[in-house]
């Protein structure tokens, strides 16, 4: 997914005294390297925009490239959109899912977050929370799309119980029949079992999941309206493909990583809960990440305008894949089945919803191509 704001963490964070979390100290040794492998001639325009900011793309199976406009930055519909071969766009999966007014329960409300699965389905979330400064206008949900048939085949409410006041959910990880998804409104890991529906909440306002550092890019730190550093919670999500792994973090924090099977242990204590998440690596400033079939794991560094790379294997090995200005705001990329990585130039901090309604962006917000090296495996994933 996508990043994404909080009301709670519009927030109100003093230049001076920022706190950071202490949890259990595991993060990986391995430091990313300064000097990036690849040339600026890798980077590639794919596709462009004038009138739409896109934060997220997913490759489907036959190569078009699905792209997310989330309306919480200033865009209008089609918040989903597809892109044909030739570049043609058309709202995805239909002109009435992208609908501006309707029955919320049949259309997208607030785009949040997309991920693809190796049968090709794609799972899509909707917060419900079209203004991150106001309440929520729907309940949250998450829609099953049928990518061959461009046809949503199911949709899952996730339930009150599991929700706060403040929560807005952003990102969406899936593996066989659970779905996990955080609250970046209210620090927090939503489980939805996709079988029966049912949603439970985990790790409330653990520390690796609330905001503690302020976002940077390469401009110096983003600053909410009021003049506070800006802040939130966890929105990044992947879980390895075996299933056993959950990846989370703040855009900018620790990535942590947790055992899936914790969460469907009931013999598990609060505080065994608690101790299970474990510091992984320590990141920058993320705009978004993804990891390919092989474990390796994909992000897109908003600090330095970089994509980074983190493969797995007993000893994981760190990579600064490129470092290019016209990465503005990189955010959630997607992988295709040759070796290319797709990533959106979002411009976030220059739309209405990080510039008090006097958006800055320039125009066009393109996606690129980044032709990966050819160490790198060929992958078809997105988170």
């Amino acid at each position: 997914m996508s990043v994404d704001f909080s009301r709670r963490l519009f927030t109100l964070l003093c230049g001076t005294c920022l706190t950071l979390a202490v949890f259990t100290p595991q993060a990986q040794a391995a430091h990313m390297p300064k000097e990036p492998e690849l040339q600026a001639s890798a980077l590639t325009p794919a596709l462009q925009s004038d009138k739409q900011v896109w934060d997220a793309v997913v490759v489907l199976p036959d190569e078009r490239l699905v792209l997310e406009a989330p309306v919480w930055v200033g865009n209008t519909a089609p918040q989903l959109s597809v892109a044909a071969p030739d570049g043609s766009l058309s709202p995805y999966p239909s002109a009435s899912w992208n609908a501006a007014e309707g029955d919320a329960e049949s259309r997208i409300i607030s785009a949040a977050g997309m991920t693809l699965l190796a049968d090709g389905t794609l799972w899509v979330l909707d917060s419900g929370v079209p203004d991150h400064k106001a309440p929520a206008v729907a309940a949250p949900k998450l829609l099953q799309i049928d990518t061959k048939t461009n046809t949503v085949v199911r949709t899952i409410t996730v339930e009150s119980s599991a929700l706060r006041k403040e929560s807005i959910l952003s990102g969406i990880a899936v593996h066989g029949m659970m779905a996990y998804v955080p609250d970046s409104g209210s620090a927090a890991l939503i489980v939805v079992d996709l079988k029966t529906g049912h949603s439970r909440r985990f790790l409330d306002q653990h520390p690796a999941l609330a905001a503690h550092r302020p976002i940077l890019t390469p401009k110096g730190s983003v600053r909410a309206a009021n003049g506070h550093l800006l802040a939130i919670d966890a929105s990044m999500i992947a879980v390895s493909p075996d299933g056993q792994w959950i990846y989370v973090q703040p855009p900018c924090g620790y990535l942590s990583r947790i055992g899936t099977s914790i969460f469907t242990d009931p013999s598990v204590t609060p505080a065994a809960m608690e101790e299970s998440v474990s510091q992984w690596f320590k990141t920058p400033t993320l705009g978004g990440m993804t990891i390919a079939p092989d474990g390796t794991m994909y992000w897109s560094d908003v600090t330095t305008g970089s994509i980074l790379s983190y493969s797995g294997g007993v000893i994981p090995v760190p990579h600064r894949l490129i470092t290019d200005p016209r990465l503005q705001w990189p955010a959630t990329p997607g992988l295709d089945k040759t070796g290319h990585l797709y990533v959106p130039a979002a411009q976030l901090n220059r739309t209405a919803a990080f510039t008090n309604g006097k958006p800055t962006i320039k125009w066009p917000v393109t996606v690129y191509k980044l032709t990966l090296p050819t160490s790198a495996p060929p992958a078809a994933s997105g988170n």
